[in-house]
């Protein structure tokens, strides 16, 4: 009798119910393309402020070379995480993000998670180096099924189903936002 070895990725990605919803552990797409959302954003405020300030905002001499606007999300997005239990890109994907049993994280892991996706997921926003960093993060979740900074704070990261419309404003929101952003 020949016996078929179960690769770890069928096991992953298999459709769970939670509360009578589909839902889906590993989906690594949707979760790059919320946290832009929410980096995009953050870069039409941080575009309202260049126009209100003009010439007076304050840059870096590294700017180029690492971010500071992935940077200042660390802060923001922890503080979303820790009152409101999620980000508007993950609000509008429909990725939810659970401690244990908590439906919110608290802020001392939310700042930690915030700072390690910064500097392990993205690689500080630094090009060529962020690509690396995505790749190899991507790559492990399709495989484990989580994150490293996600397993480390015990967080389970659950995807509802999404209608592709969502999908697709979300998409062409970053590429417009990224594209007039850093066109200036």
């Amino acid at each position: 009798m020949k016996h078929k070895a179960i690769e770890p990725s069928e096991i992953i990605t298999e459709l769970h119910r939670h509360k009578g919803k589909k839902q889906q552990l590993s989906q690594p797409f949707i979760r790059f393309l919320a946290r832009f959302f929410d980096y995009s954003l953050l870069l039409l405020c941080l575009l309202g402020v260049r126009h209100f300030l003009g010439r007076y905002f304050p840059s870096s001499l590294f700017e180029y070379v690492i971010p500071f606007e992935f940077f200042i999300w660390i802060p923001i997005e922890s503080l979303f995480l820790s009152c409101l239990g999620t980000t508007p890109g993950k609000f509008f994907l429909k990725v939810k993000l659970h401690q244990g049993r908590k439906p919110k994280l608290n802020f001392t892991s939310a700042i930690r998670r915030s700072f390690y996706v910064w500097f392990r997921g993205i690689g500080m926003g630094i090009p060529i180096l962020n690509l690396f960093c995505m790749a190899v993060a991507a790559q492990r979740l399709k495989m484990l099924g989580q994150t490293s900074w996600d397993r480390e704070d015990n967080i389970s990261v659950v995807h509802e189903s999404v209608h592709r419309w969502r999908i697709i404003v979300s998409f062409l929101l970053v590429i417009s936002v990224f594209f007039i952003y850093y066109s200036k």
